[in-house]
């Protein structure tokens, strides 16, 4: 049951993972860095995490698509030029249709006990779901 939009789903997560890696030349990982993962970036807070949620229904669809699922790219960022060049660079290579961006939250992180901050910005997409739902 619905094998089509699963193996669709699965391609453009891996495409929007390889748009990241190829642009940035950073780590990009899903759901949550792995202690082997933090291990292998070392003291590095360049970094890209995917999270995918749960499901809603669209809003302005007319009924043309059953659901719609939040997916959050967060960027971890030390030491880097243009965090904004960086942030529109990010809209550009995953906006699309069925990918629709919402929004960014911007924070910055100081590390614990140091004189460093990270940038983390978490981008907010809508992703469609064709379904017979």
């Amino acid at each position: 049951m619905n094998e089509q939009e699963k193996k669709r789903l699965t391609t453009q997560t891996i495409t929007i993972k390889k748009k990241l890696e190829d642009h940035f030349k950073l780590k990009v990982v899903q759901d949550f860095l792995s202690k082997d993962e933090k291990d292998e970036l070392g003291d590095s807070y360049n970094y890209f995490i995917i999270e995918e949620d749960g499901f809603d229904t669209p809003s302005g669809e007319n009924g043309k698509y059953s659901v719609s699922q939040s997916v959050y790219v967060t960027f971890y960022s030390e030491g880097r030029e243009s965090l904004t060049g960086d942030q529109l660079d990010v809209l550009t290579l995953l906006h699309s249709p069925t990918f629709k961006f919402n929004g960014t939250e911007v924070n910055h992180l100081k590390l614990d006990n140091q004189d460093r901050f990270i940038d983390q910005v978490i981008f907010s997409f809508k992703r469609i779901i064709r379904s017979g739902c």
